[in-house]
């Protein structure tokens, strides 16, 4: 079991994007995102619902430290308000500023949002790698640091420059049971 494992909310009073056009970062207008995190022994099996209106379900399970790449996948995509999910795909885009360069994301059920490489550093900090699934291209490294008490973290996500692009910070809303417990 991990200090991570549990289901955890973005703190939205918090989080921010980097705005390459005016220099500065805005307020991330992600709406919602919540996390699980399940780690049985070396195995991290990780789900994320993304956004609000839609809700993008993506996941994947990997190995820490496995130099093979893991498919981060979309699983499935829901519009809580009836509406057209292309219309409110390309409205969530345009909202998380994920429409070109290094941020830029494509959200299809079935198709690949990235492939990453989990890496394990201690007991409080992990690294995500990830890499565009066509270009095979490198997007991001995402260093993700939990609090000393175990309750938030925060991701924070650093393009193929170095340059940091999101400040994703996530409170625990529930402990998840692991397999095997």
């Amino acid at each position: 079991m991990s200090g991570f494992d549990g289901t955890w909310q973005i703190d939205l009073a918090e989080a921010k994007v980097w705005n390459s056009e005016l220099g500065v970062f805005e307020p991330d207008q992600v709406g919602q995102e919540i996390i699980t995190i399940r780690t049985d022994g070396d195995v991290q099996d990780y789900e994320v619902l993304y956004g609000a209106n839609p809700v993008i379900r993506m996941g994947y399970r990997t190995r820490f430290n496995d130099p093979e790449w893991t498919t981060y996948l979309v699983r499935g995509i829901e519009t809580p308000d009836g509406g057209d999910p292309a219309t409110a795909i390309a409205e969530f885009r345009e909202r998380i500023k994920a429409n070109s360069g290094t941020l830029a994301r494509e959200f299809e059920v079935g198709k690949p949002y990235g492939m990453v490489r989990m890496i394990a550093g201690d007991e409080r900090t992990h690294y995500r790698l990830a890499r565009d699934p066509n270009s095979d291209d490198i997007l991001y490294v995402m260093p993700r640091r939990l609090d000393e008490d175990g309750n938030r973290f925060v991701a924070t996500i650093l393009d193929r420059d170095g340059v940091i692009t999101r400040v994703r910070p996530f409170i625990r809303i529930a402990d998840v049971e692991v397999s095997g417990e």
